[in-house]
């Protein structure tokens, strides 16, 4: 006999009301919007409309524009407001990460609503970025004139509520967390993952596979592939998450989806290699390219010719003029530093270097390393094997026209803080780490490595270093690291200065590991003061994507920047706000859990 369930009747009636109390919030907002309109549009009468003392300057910039769009500007500014993938030698170790993760960890996969409110009180450092320091813009970048201070484009409170903010405050070189997980549903964003890759464009990020051992469980009861088979989009600019491909909408989404390597070309994603689950048993040597957006989003496998690589996991690519090269990797029992390369015109594979370091200096064969690119080397950073690590002090260089490898001594960081007996200023040797480059504005490229873990699998880190390409000099970041040691998670830079990290397995403090989905994000450099103001205008209005373009443009925010935010959205479908949020396949909230068992 069925009792009944009266926390279930608690849930359904408070869910209920919640959505009915958001309509008459939002209907008292309409209401007195319409009444202040009103009250001051009787008050101008009088002034004939003359007496505008608006101190903002993208207010000023409405009011030069408001006969092109007079609806929108004044919509807008009443609206806005002032393992993973290990070699098959690991697979004991990779069974004894899972168990832990398992027994240890509940509530990883299908409650991580719950890890938000725990790391919002462990991580208080991680918001230092807002103070109360006011600064304007200078005429050195007229495309995004605003004052910060007072960011928020209307005296009048918005017709969506947004929450108080503290003050927004520019600090390079500061680990943020990306407070994110408030704004989806269950499943409406990706769950704690290892071994996946992330690329970025200008306005977006992208996640593609991973592996998670509860979600694995989840996924062979469904008779689904074990692996994540879905590519997620987040954009900057809205701080929202979609699925954009998984195996229902794209057929031909790989299996092999762990460990492999993702590029970005002309606004289209390629992927590289990858192995499935178990871990080895079954790996991949071929390209896919995944497009998004209406109209033409789906996945294809390159039909390629010529001399391919071996079919292996944790290569590193990189894409030069108009070719992918790929380094390194294992199939799961042998490891290789060998050089292919994919002309992207063609579609045909050669065989440009075979390593043979046992008869000439050639690197190591490795797996999990990175490679950073200047335009005439290669440099692949670190990586190792099922039980060794490679060091950073002295790191090969493929060198791109003479087809043969180079050697860089690095420069150590002699400053107290990075400086140790053991270290001596120099990154530790590790792998499964992160690695994203950018270019500063004297035209040096430098290489940002965080986190990564030892070979013995007892020694895991939370650091961040810069290795500045040119001088070859190695510096760690003192003003920030993660918050707790980090390793098969993935970092991205958006052209911006701005590097991404996400996911991966964490070490704590109880020595247990976690698989993560948390976002982080710093500031590598100083970007433009245009890039500044839009952080701070997303900042303090995360719905830009409600609004009409016209109605952006026309308060003063240029295309350039307008352009990186996804189609416009209404803010309720048919009366349900999540109407039209596709899920996950892999996710199953708490409560739903016993149904669908």
């Amino acid at each position: 006999m069925h009792i009944f369930n009266l926390y279930k009747l608690k849930c359904i009636i408070l869910h209920k009301l919640r959505h009915t109390w958001t309509f008459v919030v939002i209907v008292a907002k309409l209401l007195d919007n319409w009444y202040r309109r009103a009250i001051n549009h009787q008050e101008q009468l009088p002034h004939n409309n003359n007496n505008n003392n608006n101190n903002n300057v993208m207010e000023q910039e409405v009011q030069d524009e408001a006969a092109a769009a007079p609806e929108g500007p004044e919509a807008i500014a009443n609206a806005i407001i002032a393992d993973e993938p290990m070699d098959a030698s690991d697979v004991e170790n990779e069974d004894a990460d899972d168990e832990i993760d398992i027994d240890e960890d509940d509530g990883d996969v299908d409650d991580d609503d719950n890890d938000l409110s725990d790391e919002d009180e462990s991580d208080p450092e991680l918001e230092e970025m807002y103070s109360d320091n006011d600064w304007t813009t200078s005429n050195d970048e007229s495309e995004m004139s605003t004052t910060i201070s007072n960011v928020g484009l209307g005296p009048i409170e918005p017709l969506i509520p947004q929450p108080a903010r503290p003050m927004y405050s520019f600090q390079p070189a500061r680990l943020i967390k990306c407070q994110f997980k408030d704004k989806h549903c269950i499943g409406g964003f990706p769950l704690g993952r290892s071994g996946h890759r992330i690329i970025a464009s200008k306005s977006h990020l992208y996640s593609l596979g991973g592996y998670n051992p509860r979600s694995a469980l989840t996924a062979a009861r469904r008779g689904r592939c074990l692996l994540f088979q879905e590519l997620w989009s987040y954009n900057f600019a809205t701080n929202h998450w979609s699925l954009e491909l998984n195996a229902d909408n794209a057929s031909n989404m790989p299996t092999e989806l762990a460990s492999n390597a993702l590029a970005i070309h002309n606004d289209v994603l390629i992927s590289h290699g990858g192995t499935g689950y178990p871990f080895g048993e079954s790996c991949s040597n071929d390209c896919y390219v995944y497009r998004t957006g209406d109209g033409n989003a789906g996945v294809e496998r390159l039909k390629v010719s010529g001399d391919l690589p071996t079919a292996q996991y944790g290569p590193g690519i990189v894409i030069h003029k108009h070719y992918l090269y790929t380094i390194g990797g294992t199939t799961g029992f042998d490891y290789s530093c060998d050089v292919y390369r994919l002309d992207l015109r063609t579609k045909v594979w050669e065989n440009v270097y075979i390593c043979r370091p046992e008869m000439r200096d050639d690197p190591e064969g490795r797996y999990r390393h990175e490679v950073v690119y200047d335009g005439k080397h290669i440099f692949v950073l670190g990586g190792g094997t099922s039980n060794s690590v490679y060091d950073l002090q002295r790191i090969p260089a493929y060198n791109l026209d003479a087809n043969s490898w180079d050697y860089f001594d690095t420069q150590p960081d002699r400053k107290s803080g990075a400086w140790s007996q053991n270290d001596k200023g120099y990154p530790r040797p590790r792998k499964c780490f992160s690695c994203v480059q950018h270019q500063s504005s004297n035209g040096d490229i430098e290489a940002f490595i965080t986190g990564g873990l030892q070979g013995d699998f007892s020694t895991y880190f939370s650091d961040i270093w810069k290795l500045n390409l040119r001088t070859k000099q190695w510096s760690i970041i003192q003003t920030a690291s993660l918050p707790r040691p980090l390793y098969f998670h993935s970092a991205a830079h958006s052209d911006n200065g701005c590097m991404y990290i996400f996911g991966g397995i964490e070490y704590n403090d109880k020595e247990t590991l976690k698989r993560r989905n948390d976002l982080y994000k710093m500031w590598m450099t100083i970007p433009k003061l245009s890039e500044i103001c839009w952080d701070a205008i997303t900042y303090y209005n995360d719905n830009l994507d409600l609004y009409d373009r016209q109605a952006l443009l026309s308060v003063g925010i240029p295309k350039s920047f307008t352009d990186r935010l996804p189609p416009q959205r209404p803010d309720v479908v048919n009366g349900d706000p999540s109407a039209s949020i596709v899920t996950s396949l892999y996710s199953i909230a708490k409560r739903a859990r016993s149904q669908m068992q």
